[in-house]
């Protein structure tokens, strides 16, 4: 059975998301258990009303309670053991974020096809589309998702995983390694795996072939928030890794500006975007250069 890693935090409700998973997974003929990490001060109360509510899974399903705010990198860590412990395939792994949904009935399919097929794909994830959005997530946006598919033939490819976010499917030495030196960076898992891996000369991906749902961020503040703790990670990544581990990103937004060279409309959200990006990047690096001088005194 491949073991889907699930964390859950003190704020958050994994029941569509595992059930959108488990059906996914099961409508295409992937075995799977689902390993749901729950912590916070109320874990045990939690898990009791979780359990209920997916007792129609509950032979494809482990649910442990932490009753303390272990966060989400130590959760998932928690699962690689449970993985271990149960005897799930020791080749790869799954990581879905409690708030996800995977809107592919084939998603840890071709998920596994992908892995099957490239040996220098380290992990592969579904690319997140919002129907609906703001300026500051247009390349999340179904409408620069479509244009992409249709000025390709094909579907879009992020050279990155976004995460549990995506549902991503990877390969477990990479991803146990990412993990740990996640917790050892402070850095988020997603960006670690994805830098580590172009930084050993592998590949990454999240892919529109398997769209999935995550919790939109409904305010620039709400997306400023969320960028900004990416960045932090990235360039202490590029920092560690080289500047190398960016090329593929700008080769991609390259690309982009070429297909959408005839939509003024959605080239100039693009380019705005980038902006945006770029203004959190300036203060990322203003902080990380303050806090290294201050450490140098």
């Amino acid at each position: 059975m491949l073991g889907v890693i699930v964390p859950v935090g003190p704020n958050h409700d994994p029941v569509n998301s595992v059930i959108t998973s488990d059906h996914s997974a099961t409508t295409s003929g992937v075995d799977t258990a689902h390993l749901v990490i729950v912590n916070g001060t109320d874990a045990s109360s939690r898990v009791a009303d979780i359990r209920s509510r997916l007792a129609p899974i509950d032979d494809r399903l482990a649910i442990v309670a932490i009753n303390g705010p272990i966060g989400y990198i130590r959760a998932v860590r928690h699962g690689l053991r449970m993985a271990d412990q149960l005897g799930l395939r020791s080749d790869r792994v799954g990581f879905l974020d409690a708030d996800a949904e995977l809107r592919s009935i084939e998603h840890w399919q071709v998920a596994n096809l992908m892995l099957d097929e490239s040996p220098n794909l380290d992990a592969t994830s579904g690319l997140v589309v919002h129907a609906k959005c703001r300026v500051w997530e247009t390349l999340s946006s179904a409408t620069f998702v479509a244009a992409m598919e249709r000025a390709s033939g094909a579907p879009v490819c992020k050279p990155y995983v976004q995460g549990g976010a995506g549902g991503t499917l990877a390969r477990r030495e990479p991803f146990a390694r990412a993990v740990n030196d996640a917790l050892r960076l402070d850095t988020l898992i997603g960006p670690t795996l994805s830098a580590s891996s172009l930084a050993a000369g592998r590949r990454v991906l999240a892919t529109s072939a398997l769209p999935c749902g995550h919790t939109p961020r409904r305010t620039m503040q709400e997306w400023t928030a969320s960028v900004t703790a990416y960045e932090q990670s990235w360039r202490s990544l590029v920092e560690l890794f080289g500047s190398d581990i960016e090329k593929p990103w700008q080769q991609f937004l390259d690309e982009a500006e070429q297909a959408l060279a005839g939509n003024m409309k959605l080239l100039t959200d693009m380019r705005y975007n980038a902006a945006l990006r770029q203004d959190v990047v300036i203060r990322v690096e203003a902080q990380r250069r303050a806090l290294q001088a201050a450490g140098a005194r």
